[in-house]
């Protein structure tokens, strides 16, 4: 039996009339808005059946609900139609029949992921990764640049920033349980896309609202189509996939009327800027009609400006250390093709290098699932990470700011749009290297719009009139935010990069590709600084050749201890100490000054980044050297537990330093071949109470004990190896010291990670290294 259709009640066709005149509208200029001919037009003012998806689309136009005007609660079907009560229509069935004819559809649709790099299609169940949602926005929050950087004031940490409101984080199908209407944002590769696909199948597959029918809606597709055929309509879109599926339109608009629809509406922010309105205006009202149904709209966080009605607004958490080992695991057998034992055993090579000190930057960056993807990929040529970052850095760059909207055939209508890629880059790294140098982490939007303002025509090569500099800046400054997610929003009217090793690595960028105009003394006395270790061994690791610079770097480390004579004594003997335990390898020296600078003074000293290479591989090798760690293992154990007992306030964690205590000193007697020596600690030994009985013993002994027992310990490790000596170093000496090293530790990492340098120029500065000025040779 064939439908009929629907008509307008009596009551209906009057407030239609109304409604009709009070939009200044005719029959003719409705049919037209529709994009329909008159003849339906008429057919629904004169009471006639009209179709379904016809009857509704007028009701829409005019402002009314197509239910009331079709009276809906009367026998107004026609003869023809069977009608849809409750005791007669089962919704439940209908829904499992749509979704098992629109499974196809959905697997085809959802069911693989293109990823960056990768010809073939990945499985999304073999690499996706359950995510997280932050219910508070942090973009959407009102707070100073000073809440900004109370974690560090000297250097932000971006990700502990993102990550203040992790614990509040809420997994993803939680959420799309919670919400009937939500809006996902997220940075640029966070995973929106990969997040509804999830749900499409989920839901495709019962494990996810199984009373729902799951439409997944490219945005950017439906505006293209809709603008070819010059008609917005989300009803006449979804129907049409139906029907392709072979679902007819009565059946759609069951479902639809009943609220049995998950719409996923994917890439709001991908959608052409000129038709980003009709898709609004229509995503609003397609909403509004169809309220019972579940929506999910996803969007870059930065493009987000219109907030739908009704909607609860989520964003993408960065993930966490353990998001990050899972998709590992899942990218080296669905990506790599490896074996589960193979992809085990790369999976734990890979988390043990992302964990090194050294690769902090890379670990924030790997919070993000299309960097961490990209450095999968870098990782699985060698077995290892780039040695030189500045080439990973140019890569999330570039992909930012073109590769990423290129794969996915994604154009953008500005001024900055057509901006060239290098144009780009110069201009971010101006940015980056004029707010890193003033320390200014965060900026306010009217100074993010001064610095364009200031250094686009530079680096654009472009003169122009105040008039058009206005609107190309606000182009610029949307294209930045917006476009390409390299500076987010931290706060409202509060901007950041998006990450701290791309500010770094834009820095360098700016101050190699400006090297002859940079003022390289001036920068030069940053060295010590932590904030700027980076971004040095970031700019030695461009430069063609690096002698002249390193030559600055050494004079500039030399100079900061030259008037201090505490310190310039403790590096005498720092000199003397070495020799004593390497005399004929000088090649070592430098390395082991570094061990014994690091332990020498104390444990208020630490060090920033550890030290590696020669001075680990020596301590197995070299009795003297590994006797000694032992010792200052004794004297660290000692400063622990002054720490934990100090007022009395931590006694079990001090009581495991007494037994860490107790096992060393034994380890030492092992190693020590002096029979003196050997003696003493024997006795000193023997004086420390039986760690295996309780607390409070131990503890009484401490206080009546620990003094004069510390006291003899260092006199011994003075007579028989030159160590343990207290240096009564104030506060601004601690600080010297500690600027000292990690001045010195630069220079290290820059020669060690550098071939652009002349060789008989590093072996002379290794040399030296770590020397009171009258010791060195240059």
């Amino acid at each position: 039996m064939t439908s009929r259709g629907l008509k307008a009640s009596p009551e209906g066709i009057k407030a239609a009339k109304t409604a009709l005149t009070d939009k200044t509208l005719s029959q003719q200029k409705l049919a037209t808005a529709l994009g329909i001919t008159r003849q339906p037009v008429s057919k629904f003012f004169a009471g006639e059946p009209v179709s379904r998806s016809c009857f509704v689309q007028i009701c829409r136009q005019l402002g009314l609900s197509w239910e009331q005007v079709a009276s809906l609660h009367e026998d107004w079907v026609s003869k023809g139609t069977p009608q849809l009560q409750p005791n007669s229509f089962n919704l439940n069935t209908l829904v499992q029949e749509l979704r098992q004819k629109c499974q196809d559809k959905i697997q085809d649709q959802c069911n693989t992921v293109q990823m960056l790099d990768i010809a073939r299609a990945i499985p999304l169940d073999q690499i996706y990764t359950p995510v997280s949602v932050l219910e508070e926005i942090p973009s959407q929050q009102w707070r100073e640049i000073s809440d900004l950087l109370q974690y560090s004031p000297l250097e932000p940490n971006f990700h502990q920033l993102e990550q203040s409101n992790h614990h509040k984080a809420l997994p993803g199908l939680e959420a799309g349980l919670r919400y009937s209407k939500l809006m996902v944002l997220g940075k640029s590769g966070s995973g929106k896309t990969t997040f509804l696909q999830h749900l499409a199948i989920a839901c495709n597959q019962a494990k996810f609202q199984p009373h729902h029918v799951p439409v997944f809606v490219k945005l950017k597709e439906f505006a293209e189509d809709a603008n070819y055929e010059q008609q917005f309509n989300l009803e006449k879109y979804i129907s049409e996939g139906f029907y392709s599926c072979g679902i007819d339109e009565e059946a759609t608009l069951n479902v639809l009327t009943k609220g049995r629809v998950l719409i996923l509406l994917d890439g709001l922010d991908e959608v052409p800027l000129d038709y980003t309105d009709d898709v609004i205006r229509e995503i609003r009202k397609f909403s509004q009609i169809y309220y019972k149904n579940q929506f999910i709209i996803s969007c870059r966080i930065a493009a987000h400006k219109y907030r739908f009605p009704g909607f609860t607004e989520v964003e993408l958490a960065d993930f966490h250390d353990q998001q990050i080992e899972a998709f590992i695991k899942n990218w080296f057998v669905a990506v790599a093709n490896q074996s589960m034992s193979k992809a085990e055993s790369t999976s734990n090579l890979f988390l043990q290098h992302l964990n090194l000190p050294e690769n902090q930057r890379i670990r924030e960056l790997a919070r993000v699932p299309l960097f961490l993807h990209l450095i999968c990929l870098l990782f699985q040529v060698k077995g290892q990470f780039p040695s030189n970052p500045a080439k990973l850095y140019e890569q999330v760059l570039n992909i930012l700011l073109a590769r990423w909207d290129e794969i996915r055939g994604i154009k953008r209508d500005s001024f900055y749009a057509n901006l060239s890629l290098n144009s780009k880059k110069k201009l971010l790294a101006k940015i980056a290297a004029i707010t890193f140098i003033k320390g200014d982490y965060f900026f306010e939007q009217e100074k993010l719009q001064q610095l364009i303002a200031e250094n686009l025509p530079i680096v654009a090569n472009l003169a122009l009139e105040k008039s058009q500099m206005d609107l190309d800046r606000q182009s610029v400054l949307q294209g930045l935010l917006f476009q390409d997610g390299l500076l987010l929003e931290r706060a409202r009217g509060i901007y950041s990069f998006s990450n701290l090793g791309l500010l770094e690595y834009l820095t360098a960028k700016n101050l190699v590709e400006n090297y002859q105009n940079t003022d390289w003394e001036s920068l030069i006395t940053h060295i010590p600084e932590a904030c700027w270790y980076n971004v040095f061994l970031l700019t030695m690791g461009m430069l063609s050749s690096i002698d002249e610079t390193i030559k600055l770097m050494k004079n500039q480390v030399d100079t900061l201890i030259v008037n201090d004579r505490k310190i310039k004594e403790y590096l005498i003997w720092l000199n003397q100490k070495t020799n004593s335990v390497y005399k004929d390898n000088k090649n070592k020296a430098a390395a082991v000054r570094a061990f014994y600078f690091i332990y020498g003074y104390g444990f208020e000293l630490t060090a920033s980044y550890s030290i590696e290479g020669d001075v680990i591989g020596n301590l197995a090798f070299n009795p003297e050297l590994a006797l000694d760690d032992l010792l200052f293992s004794i004297l660290n154990c000692l400063y622990e537990l002054k720490l934990a007992w100090k007022d009395n306030l931590d006694i079990i964690y001090a009581f495991n330093h007494a037994r860490i205590l107790s096992l060393t000193f034994d380890e030492a007697i092992e190693l020590v071949w002096d029979f003196e020596f050997k003696e003493e600690l024997q006795k000193l030994k023997k004086q420390l109470p039986c760690t295996e009985s309780n607390s409070e013993k131990f503890y009484a002994w401490w206080q009546n004990n620990s003094i004069i027992w510390e006291q003899e310990i260092r006199r011994s490790f003075i007579k028989y190896r030159n160590i343990g000596y207290d240096w009564e170093l104030d506060n601004r000496e601690i600080k010297l010291l500690q600027a000292y090293f990690n001045a010195n530790k630069l220079i290290i990492d820059c020669l060690e990670r550098n071939v652009n340098i002349n060789q008989e120029l590093k072996q002379q500065i290794e040399d030296n290294l770590f020397l009171a000025i009258a010791d060195t040779k240059t």
